[in-house]
């Protein structure tokens, strides 16, 4: 094979695999702007339209038998049969061979959302946290990013601006002063320092909590007039509704992510289990909205994801069932 034809292989392959991760992604609840960027993807070239219909039609085909899959090999006999006759009749087996290897590892795992919710988002992140990890991050302008366990963020400095998108998960910044701005971008709003020590925390995709621990702060909506100007103790909240008025928080209670334990007073459990969530392998999954509109308060560690789930049992009294080792049920 010339080294023209292992480039084009080795293109074709990066493009089924970038078609099966906006699969996954677009399957889900994206962004605005991960919408954006997909339809972008898509125009880029029509290889990349083609990758992604034959992803849709290979998932159409085993949808009817993914369900069903579980730890036991046998179980795959289906769904690798339904792989292996169509790759014979695209005549494609290169290409497709990708597409159902990468397929059935989303089958086996029970589906890529389990381990790899963000893939697609990490691939294009600057700096990423896994699961039950957190991180300090130097900055190129000397300021640092405590970056909480699942998370990602974007930087962009020029001689005009620090710009920070926080892409999800929690980040508290200790910026360096600079006559600079520093902003921090997350889910159509910003704040905007010179120099100070805060927290953004980005919820759900939508929903955002930016809390100051020391120097001052302006929040606000991109295109909107109105801004906010946070002391240190204060926290505003912004997201589907609008901007919120600020509040005065604690910040020992606020700030406990930093050494790995979570206070809270009268929270949802959902957002309790969402944070525990970003400390353990696997999906914890809500059977029912009830449960998760039930507001809990306690101080529990993170550094034990399993720890942590049955205390908050043990207080709130949900029923918890195990789906092997990657999946805990929540319900009433």
């Amino acid at each position: 094979m010339s080294d023209d034809e292992t480039d084009r292989e080795r293109d074709r392959a990066l493009i089924e695999k970038e078609a099966v991760a906006w699969f996954t992604r677009t399957g889900g609840r994206p962004t605005r702007v991960e919408r954006r960027d997909f339809a972008a993807w898509l125009e880029m070239s029509p290889e990349h339209a083609r990758a992604y219909e034959d992803v849709s039609a290979l998932w159409a085909d085993l949808d009817a038998t993914a369900h069903s899959l579980g730890e036991d090999g046998e179980e795959l006999a289906g769904p690798l049969r339904k792989i292996a006759d169509y790759r014979r009749a695209r005549r494609r087996a290169k290409a497709s061979g990708i597409v159902a290897g990468c397929l059935a590892v989303l089958a086996v795992s029970g589906w890529l959302w389990i381990d790899s919710p963000n893939l697609l988002q990490n691939l294009g992140a600057d700096h990423v946290t896994d699961r039950a990890e957190r991180r300090v991050v130097a900055l190129a302008d000397g300021s640092t990013v405590l970056m909480d366990a699942d998370s990602a963020l974007e930087t962009e400095f020029s001689d005009r601006e620090r710009r920070i998108r926080l892409l999800r998960g929690s980040a508290f910044f200790d910026v360096n002063p600079s006559p600079v701005p520093f902003v921090v971008e997350a889910a159509g709003g910003e704040a905007r320092v010179l120099g100070t020590e805060f927290d953004v925390t980005l919820t759900g995709g939508r929903d955002v909590t930016v809390t100051l621990a020391r120097g001052s702060l302006e929040v606000g909506l991109e295109g909107a007039a109105r801004q906010v100007r946070l002391s240190p103790g204060e926290r505003v909240e912004y997201g589907r509704a609008g901007l919120g008025a600020v509040q005065a928080v604690d910040l020992e209670e606020s700030t406990a992510w930093h050494e790995g334990r979570l206070i809270f007073d009268d929270a949802r459990l959902a957002d309790v289990l969402a944070q525990i969530g970003r400390y353990r392998e696997g999906r914890i999954v809500l059977l029912g909205s009830e449960v998760g509109e039930r507001r809990v308060s306690g101080n529990i560690s993170l550094e034990n994801s399993e720890a942590a789930l049955t205390a908050m049992q043990a207080t709130v009294g949900f029923h918890m069932t195990r789906l092997g080792r990657r999946i805990t049920l929540i319900g009433p």
